[in-house]
């Protein structure tokens, strides 16, 4: 049963990170905050500007909601908690937790993501998270964050562990349970 409990906090765990996003509130510069009037009301609203410099400032957006809800710090507890479930895992190659974590030093998980927020995201939707984000309830949000991803961890890591006994319980009646006779793929 550890086993099942491992494997349901780890991928949990992972899935609340990508899912919330918001693990922890960052610092950094603030960014201008956009007005009511600036939010589409559709994500096809819109036709954003393109070229070159409109990318970047759309990069640069996306970078800045990415270091308000603490994507680079939930990048590292991510990565820390995958060592850690490696750590446990039998056979297990020697050096292999070292160059694991040698091989993601190199990479970003913001640099990664950038692309996936840019390609989902209108820029007038980031400046209305950043300004969501930038202001009392947005950083109370984020406070929050770390309790609420907690307790969501436990509440998942259980919600898995039931689900996986009661497969393992219906798999079992099943296999019990007589088979109806059968020719060829045909029930007789």
């Amino acid at each position: 049963m550890r086993s099942i409990q491992s494997l349901a906090s780890w991928r949990w765990c992972l899935l609340a990170v990508f899912t919330v996003g918001c693990a922890h509130s960052g610092a950094g510069t603030a960014a201008p905050a956009a007005s009511a009037s600036t939010v589409t009301e559709a994500p096809v609203a819109k036709a954003e500007a393109s070229g070159p410099e409109a990318r970047r400032r759309k990069e640069q957006k996306v970078r800045r909601l990415m270091a308000l809800t603490g994507a680079e710090d939930a990048g590292k507890q991510m990565l820390d908690m995958m060592t850690e479930q490696f750590a446990h895992m039998p056979h297990i190659p020697k050096g292999f937790m070292e160059k694991f974590r040698e091989v993601a030093a190199e990479q970003s998980m913001v640099d990664m993501l950038v692309p996936v927020y840019m390609k989902h995201l209108q820029e007038e939707d980031l400046d209305a998270a950043i300004a969501f984000h930038e202001s009392p309830a947005g950083r109370r949000f984020l406070a929050a964050q770390p309790q609420v991803l907690e307790e969501a961890k436990d509440v998942g890591e259980k919600w898995g562990v039931r689900l996986a006994e009661q497969t393992l319980r219906e798999l079992a009646e099943d296999e019990r349970r007589p088979q109806p006779a059968s020719h060829e793929g045909q029930q007789l």
